[in-house]
């Protein structure tokens, strides 16, 4: 093992994350992990490392990391302005970094969710089968500033790799997404159902938690309180206010709101990758 990077600024909100911790749902843990799958699963694949391998997700920007060795990075996701020494980087290529340059990520271009990801990935305590931090139980943390970061000290190609242009994602403002039904729709007058697919839902406020999104007001029968049950990344809650929420890859594993739908996992990324302000459009899978 060996220190990597040491920690300038910590920015607004970065955190290791892998593909989270399953099979622990039923005891109230949630999943956590990358709330970007694709770019940390090409990210690890350029690096040819694990599929589970450790990644530094950072949300929005504004990082700053001393190089502390020499070692081998890849940076997919969001275009949060990269920089190596001010030297803008190449998204999704593989890259070098030396001892006494300075990574930066100044703000979001495109999209708002970049990784790091290293030969070998990230080095961190595994608690539950997953090294993926869960700040609300205490286990792991955010960047702060002066915390060391560190890899495996494995050898390993200096031989650029990297994705094919044609292949890496746009990370548009106004997006649509394909969702399962809830079996809850029963609970929503049927003028309401519609208007939840003919309608632009404005993302204003969330975390790793939960989007809020607003838009058309979503009308109750009665009114959308349920049983607790089984929630999941990508259930869309409803709340009594008739406004939905997206619960994300940190989101509680029960929920008693009704849910109107669940986004395909497919289209999770269209969803984790929007600022505030992004469009979304829902539309069912039949």
């Amino acid at each position: 093992m060996k220190a990597l990077f040491k920690v300038i600024k910590e920015g607004v909100y970065a955190s290791y994350q892998d593909l989270g911790r399953t099979g622990y749902r039923k005891f109230g843990m949630p999943v956590a992990g990358a709330m970007d799958k694709f770019a940390f699963q090409i990210g690890n694949k350029i690096m040819n490392n694990s599929p589970n391998s450790l990644t530094l997700e950072i949300f929005l920007g504004g990082i700053s990391l001393e190089v502390l060795d020499t070692h081998k990075i890849v940076i997919c996701g969001a275009d949060l302005e990269a920089a190596l020494d001010g030297k803008p980087i190449t998204l999704w290529k593989s890259f070098s970094v030396f001892k006494g340059q300075v990574l930066t990520f100044k703000g979001p271009r495109g999209g708002s969710i970049a990784y790091i990801i290293p030969v070998g990935g990230f080095c961190a305590d595994t608690v539950m089968n997953s090294k993926s931090a869960y700040p609300r139980a205490d286990i792991g943390g955010l960047l702060k500033p002066g915390m060391i970061l560190f890899v495996p000290d494995i050898p390993y190609s200096k031989v650029q790799t990297g994705l094919i242009p044609s292949f890496i994602p746009n990370y548009e403002k106004e997006v649509t997404v394909n969702v399962w039904k809830s079996p809850h729709l029963s609970l929503f007058k049927q003028k309401s159902i519609e208007t939840f697919l003919d309608s632009t839902y404005i993302y204003k406020a969330g975390d790793r938690m939960g989007y809020y999104i607003e838009g058309a007001e979503l009308e109750f029968v009665t009114n959308g309180d349920i049983l607790s049950e089984a929630t999941q990344f990508g259930t869309i809650q409803v709340s009594n206010n008739g406004q939905p929420v997206i619960l994300m890859a940190d989101a509680q594993t029960v929920g008693g709101y009704a849910t109107i739908g669940k986004i395909a996992e497919e289209d999770l990324w269209k969803v984790s990758q929007l600022k505030i302000g992004g469009k979304i459009h829902f539309q069912w899978i039949i």
